[in-house]
């Protein structure tokens, strides 16, 4: 039996598989399990974005094992993200089934900015209140909170005020990434740490200007590398608990003394963690000078606790994703009269065949935000603008969403007009393309019943489907009377035959009104 209060949220890190199960019980999440495997995805992939076999065979072994505590938890209550490393990845798309089959759930790639937005939802989950200011020569904003997350592949900032999020970045270099490219051969020298330092310091100069500027009363850590470092400067006695620029020259003075990776052995220093820790610091360490830090404090939560609080604002009605796409509407000026008429004949027909056709909860809220959004392309040029609202929407920085979910916004409103291409589902993956097909045919059937742009009334409209046949049911002589709207919808019927749908309209007298009907009729006459 599903176990519908228990929940999971998986970081595909590109050091760490993180997997959190948790179950809700008097409003309070409490936690069931816990696994992390140092699968170090990241130290696998080469130039090319090319994965070994070894890394590649790990990975989906560890996927395997995750799969085994997810049995009966429903897939509505498991949130799966994969970070920089998949998204580096040359053709993540064997590689992504490949895992999905694994895991037996979906896997969503997140950008490096929902990555950090999610990171600072964990943190601020679990730790509301503002704790120690920081003693920054940044501009001193009292409640505001910097949060640093120091990944394998790369490096996360997010600035908030409570729960509202203000700035987020992120950055390409991580724990494993840095390793590689400054202590390749494992010595560690002063000579390395200066230029590691001030490498990451360079890249990193504007977007600590930008935090700097938006100022900040609090920082706090958060991921592995940072729990390391206070972990290790604990054991030592350097710190009861914050990290500082003096712990971090202490650290960096004993890892020197030590010459070389193999040879470090410090308290609080796990032999997984051994080989990637000097990347993390030297990264810290050029965070903590550009950003102006006198001390930062560390939270035990991170990504896969962002993910949890943000699956539960949905189940809430707290989607954060409602915010970006009514944001998104604002800044390309769409018509949000019609674009709720198009959603609201949109969730007429789901309300009619949505069940019938198994578009499940999340696709169809995907479905009506296509449906409030397709037309934002009109805000570069009239001409082709399924293009451009295609491209909006896929390469826009949309909170909430998975690269993947925009990629589905960007294919419906792509093919919501006009011929539909052979290749329309491109970018999907198979497990979607009977949902995107059955949604494209309702959003384009909406945006038919809406083009004279009057807010048509559909309610005396009905759709009947039977697995990929359709039916309107129209009023007696409906289609004489909408003669315009009558011929897009017998063209449409040709149309969405490339999506696997057969389409056919009947007015209420039971004649039916295709167009290969009436071509037949004008042929006879």
């Amino acid at each position: 039996m599903p176990h519908r209060s228990t929940y999971a949220a998986i970081d595909l890190g590109s050091n760490s598989f993180h997997l959190l199960i948790v179950r809700l019980e008097h409003e309070e999440l409490r936690v069931i399990d816990r696994v992390k495997d140092m699968v170090r995805l990241a130290g696998g992939l080469d130039k090319r974005g090319r994965l070994d076999a070894s890394t590649r065979d790990n990975a989906l072994a560890c996927l395997g094992r995750f799969r085994q505590l997810l049995e009966g938890i429903p897939e509505s209550n498991i949130r799966v993200a994969a970070t920089q490393t998949f998204r580096k990845l040359r053709h993540p798309g064997a590689f992504l089934a490949a895992a999905e089959q694994a895991l037996g759930a979906p896997i969503e790639i997140i950008s490096g900015r929902e990555e950090a937005r999610l990171v600072y939802a964990g943190v601020y989950a679990n730790h509301p209140l503002p704790g120690v200011t920081a003693a920054s020569g940044a501009g001193l904003v009292e409640g505001r909170r910097l949060v640093i997350d120091i990944g394998g592949g790369s490096t996360e900032l997010a600035l908030g005020q409570g729960r509202q999020l203000l700035l987020a970045e992120s950055m390409q270099y991580g724990c494993v990434v840095s390793s590689q490219a400054y202590f390749a051969d494992g010595k560690i020298t002063s000579k390395r740490w200066r230029k590691a330092i001030a490498s990451v310091c360079r890249d990193m100069q504007e977007n600590a200007l930008r935090f700097r500027e938006a100022g900040f009363s609090e920082v706090i850590g958060a991921s592995g590398t940072i729990r390391a470092i206070q972990a290790i400067a604990m054991q030592q006695g350097w710190t009861e608990y914050l990290i500082t620029p003096a712990v971090l020259q202490q650290l960096q003075d004993a890892m020197t003394d030590c010459g070389h990776v193999e040879r470090l052995s410090l308290p609080g220093l796990s032999e997984r963690r051994r080989p990637v820790l000097v990347g993390g610091v030297a990264i810290l360490a050029a965070l903590l000078q550009t950003m102006q830090i006198g001390h930062m404090a560390v939270s035990n939560a991170a990504l896969r606790e962002g993910l949890l609080e943000d699956m539960l604002g949905r189940l809430r009605n707290e989607d954060p994703r409602d915010h970006s796409i009514d944001a998104f509407m604002q800044r390309h000026a769409v018509d949000q009269r019609q674009s709720e008429a198009v959603a609201a004949t949109v969730q007429h027909w789901l309300d009619q065949v949505g069940a019938a056709w198994q578009i499940n909860p999340a696709q169809r809220k995907l479905l009506l935000f296509a449906a409030r959004v397709h037309e934002a392309g009109l805000a570069i040029a009239h001409s082709q603008y399924q293009l451009h609202s295609a491209y909006l929407l896929e390469h826009s920085d949309l909170p909430g969403f998975s690269q993947l979910e925009q990629r589905y916004l960007a294919v419906l409103a792509r093919w919501h007009r006009r011929a539909i291409s052979a290749d329309w589902h491109d970018g999907l993956p198979q497990r979607l393309h009977t949902a995107a097909a059955r949604g494209l045919t309702l959003l384009r059937l909406a945006v038919i019943m809406q083009r004279n742009r009057m807010r048509l009334d559909c309610s005396n409209i009905a759709l009947h489907s039977n697995d990929d046949g359709l039916q309107m049911l129209l009023p007696p002589d409906w289609l004489t009377e909408h003669p315009l709207t009558a011929q897009d919808l017998q063209q449409e019927a040709d149309s969405v035959q490339k999506l696997g749908i057969t389409l056919k309209l009947t007015e209420a007298d039971g004649a039916a009104q295709t167009r290969s009907a009436r071509t037949r009729q004008r042929r006879s006459s």
